[in-house]
């Protein structure tokens, strides 16, 4: 079955929509699942004739004693194991899993991509210059062991190898999430130990917030400098969590309301006679999120390390490769040398490059339209843009905006 995205569903809603009661077992302590729940608030709205049973709840609060004499329609919910799974089923209502730990037998299943977010993390690192890559996690985590699965072998691809942290649980240790996670606290002495020793500097990219933030507590308590010697990347763009780190956390965004969205869309063909489709459906990630603990270079030349740091400081002002040879004080051949043995890439394909990832992340982020993103990102008109953006992507940024919204 094929689940349009958010743009297609709205213009297909109408108003003679049947009513319908839908369960939401999703907790909303976390970022993530509050999420979760705005998308799926977004669809009601546009829908209309739902009514919506919601309890505020951790991820971890199994079934309600309510649902078993609840006379409703359909459920969406954070499936955590097998047990849970097997007693939504017999209800004998559809059911959406937003969690998307294992695929049960009869439930249809969302999840972020975890594909999708290491390349994201691998690339950001990748194109910093780094050399030294490692990864922290926990074991008995899904969206865990998938992640760290996914960086490993998209940086063997690169011929890279990954240094990776995710020691055993001790025996009799609690399986759900959050139990794993306040586990992870006690294992921060190991940690800083298992950093000590490794080569820098390094790109760690850890499974979660909560993860970075004990790496970062870890560093912090061996003396390790962040981002100068370990630079720490996390996932779910926590910005409660990322801001109590010090320094601020990294994170990649995921686009937890659409997931929310396509589930209750999904939910709502099912509640109307339709088959649920048996395999998982994954959502892309939205963005990085930089903070502090990944604003660093890890190029070992200090002359394009302080070009880099230059223009990435002022990409958006319209800046030329003349300025950077201005701000460096080198001549344009030593700096273009400097550029292909560290890079890559030419001082112009640079700028280009950055130009082009702050258009991607505008067309995906704001209505803004193409003259005034133009300005945001130092091109003197919006047909220069198009130009550009047809020859990077194959598409114009037209397209590459409704795609997106059709994710």
């Amino acid at each position: 079955m094929k689940i349009p995205g958010t743009k297609t569903i709205a213009n297909d809603l109408n108003h003679k929509a049947k009513p319908f009661k839908v369960a939401l077992l999703i907790e909303s302590s976390r970022t993530y699942g509050r999420g979760i729940l705005r998308g799926i608030a977004k669809y009601a709205h546009l829908r209309g004739q739902w009514s919506c049973f919601v309890e505020e709840r951790e991820l971890h609060s199994g079934i309600p004693a309510w649902l078993g004499q609840w006379k409703g329609d359909g459920i969406i919910c954070r499936i955590e194991d097998r047990k849970m799974a097997a007693a939504l089923v017999k209800t004998g209502l559809p059911v959406v899993d937003v969690l998307g730990n294992a695929q049960y037998p009869g439930i249809s299943a969302f999840d972020t991509d975890a594909g999708a977010v290491a390349k994201l993390a691998a690339d950001f690192f990748l194109k910093a210059g780094f050399r030294h890559f490692g990864f922290c996690g926990y074991r008995k985590i899904p969206f865990s062991e998938r992640r760290e699965k996914a960086f490993c072998g998209y940086l063997a691809e690169k011929q890279k190898d990954v240094l990776v942290f995710a020691p055993p649980l001790p025996r009799g240790a609690h399986s759900h999430i959050q139990a794993i996670e306040r586990h992870g606290l006690n294992m921060e002495h190991s940690m800083a130990k298992w950093l000590a020793n490794l080569p820098r500097p390094l790109a760690l990219f850890a499974c979660n917030d909560v993860c970075a933030q004990q790496v970062l507590n870890a560093c912090r308590a061996s003396g390790i400098k962040i981002p100068e010697e370990v630079a720490v990347m996390g996932v779910d763009n926590d910005d409660v969590l990322c801001s109590l780190c010090e320094p601020p956390l990294t994170s990649i965004e995921p686009d937890t309301e659409e997931l929310g969205f396509r589930a209750a869309a999904l939910l709502d063909q099912a509640m109307q006679g339709s088959r649920l489709p048996g395999e998982a459906t994954l959502i892309a990630p939205v963005r990085i999120v930089e903070r502090a603990s990944t604003d660093i270079v890890a190029i070992e030349d200090s002359v394009t390390v302080q070009a880099v740091r230059y223009i990435r400081d002022h990409v958006g002002n319209g800046i030329a490769v003349k300025d950077v040879l201005m701000h460096v004080g080198r001549s344009r051949t030593d700096v273009e040398q400097r550029f292909r043995r560290w890079l890559g890439s030419s001082i112009h394909s640079e700028i280009l490059r950055l130009r082009m990832d702050r258009v991607q992340g505008l067309l995906c982020l704001t209505n803004l339209n193409l003259d005034q993103i133009a300005r945001h990102t130092g091109f003197a008109t919006a047909a220069h843009i198009c130009r550009l953006f047809q020859r990077y992507f194959h598409q114009t940024p037209t397209q590459y905006r409704k795609g997106r919204q059709a994710e």
